[in-house]
């Protein structure tokens, strides 16, 4: 193993209380907590994210892994990217340190085989208060400064560009023909500001899904289109992407034709909670195998939702009791959901809309799993935050039996993944 040279250890950054399922008294508290700390005007810069030489600061790294047998982790809570070998042992972590002041937070990534590119968010948070030491996701959508979209090259990860983006980056993704980058942002801080002043529509809330030109990062198309939107899926022929809007408790299906991004939103439930304070809390959107359905992963109602494009609706949640993040479809018809509060795997069955499987791990292998991907060849990893004081892990899992196969250690805080060969 290749440690992180040069970098110092953090403690990951997160989301608010509000991730966490707080109740909404919990969540007035802390609106006002928040307006009383005072913030910077909504997107001005921030000394965090300013601009840097990227070939001296992101130089080429000797990775020994293949391309097209790695898989790329960002580390959340130490400003790293790992590359791991998934026929073998080795990972080589890679250090992203633009400002060696700043925490810049890699939030999701996306790989293009084809061009030798790594796509890459960087949120900038505040650093984790002592007070909230207990509450490791307390800063994620807090950042009062402009987030930065890398584009590294593959196979070392240096910079080749980099470009400003809203506060807050959540996921980032690349339409199916790698043409364009689509940055949601997570900005919850926005959504608490609007609150805690009082009188503003929920539209005041909105942030921003940002489009890229992949090869240049030049900005295509930006709209405001829900209160704190995360997870994006697209069609696969690009013409539209599903964002589930956390703060909002709404999927947003946005017209990726259109030049002015129209979109259409489309409530989780009947008693979604007020913008800010969501009761259902969708944190990712996942296509079908066929694009008929949406399958929405909820942290707050603890279910998958999933949504009948055809129908424009709704079919119904399938409760989990426990936090859902970011599953992945195997098999065309089953769902591999990671947990939290409390940590597991659940197996659906989308058919029937049941839990046909679930399993936990020892804390040692894996705490607070965050999502699950399928490479190209079929097999199946799982990402796990760890503590965020110490390293996670990613483990290659049987999708049917749920078992750990091969695991690997890698930075503090993992919560993205992507393969070489995408």
């Amino acid at each position: 193993m290749t440690a992180m040279s040069g970098r110092r250890a953090r403690r990951g950054e997160g989301t608010l209380s509000l991730y966490n399922g707080a109740s909404r008294r919990r969540a007035a508290i802390a609106l006002a907590l928040l307006a009383s700390a005072g913030c910077r005007r909504p997107g001005t810069s921030s000394p965090r994210a300013k601009d840097v030489d990227l070939a001296a600061a992101l130089p080429a790294t000797t990775i020994r892994t293949p391309t097209a047998r790695a898989a790329y982790v960002t580390n959340n809570g130490s400003d790293s990217i790992s590359v791991l070998d998934r026929d073998g042992d080795e990972v080589t972590n890679v250090p992203l340190d633009l400002d060696r002041d700043a925490h810049e937070a890699p939030h999701h990534l996306a790989v293009d085989a084809a061009s030798s590119s790594v796509f890459v968010a960087l949120a900038f948070p505040p650093e984790p208060s002592r007070k909230r030491e207990k509450d490791p996701h307390a800063s994620h959508g807090t950042a009062e400064g402009l987030g930065k979209v890398l584009r590294l090259d593959l196979p070392g990860l240096s910079g080749r560009a980099v470009r400003t983006v809203d506060e807050n980056p959540g996921d980032v993704v690349l339409t199916h023909d790698k043409s364009r980058v689509l940055v949601t942002h997570f900005d919850m801080k926005r959504a608490m500001d609007v609150a805690a002043r009082g009188g503003g529509s929920p539209a005041t809330m909105f942030a921003s899904l940002v489009v890229l030109d992949a090869t240049t990062l030049e900005r295509v198309a930006a709209r405001p289109v829900c209160v704190a939107p995360h997870g994006v899926a697209t069609t696969r022929d690009g013409s539209t992407a599903f964002v589930a809007c956390y703060g909002s408790d709404e999927l947003a299906a946005v017209d990726l034709t259109s030049k002015t991004l129209a979109v259409a939103r489309h409530p989780l439930g009947a008693a979604p909670g007020v913008p800010g304070v969501p009761r259902y809390g969708p944190y990712s959107a996942t296509l079908s195998p066929d694009e008929s359905k949406v399958i929405v992963a909820d942290l707050e109602g603890q279910d998958v939702r999933v949504f009948d494009r055809k129908e424009k609706r709704f079919e119904g949640a399938i409760p989990l009791a426990a936090k859902a993040f970011m599953p992945a479809i195997v098999g065309g018809g089953t769902l591999l959901v990671p947990l939290q509060a409390p940590d597991g795997l659940a197996r659906v069955d989308l058919a029937t809309a049941k839990v046909i499987a679930r399993t936990t791990y020892p804390k040692e292998r894996c705490t607070l799993p965050h999502v699950v991907r399928v490479a190209k060849d079929g097999r199946v990893y799982l990402v796990c935050e760890g503590d965020h004081q110490g390293p996670g892990s990613v483990l290659e899992i049987d999708a049917s039996t749920l078992a750990e196969k091969r695991r690997w250690v890698v930075g503090i805080y993992p919560d993205g993944l992507a393969f070489g060969d995408e």
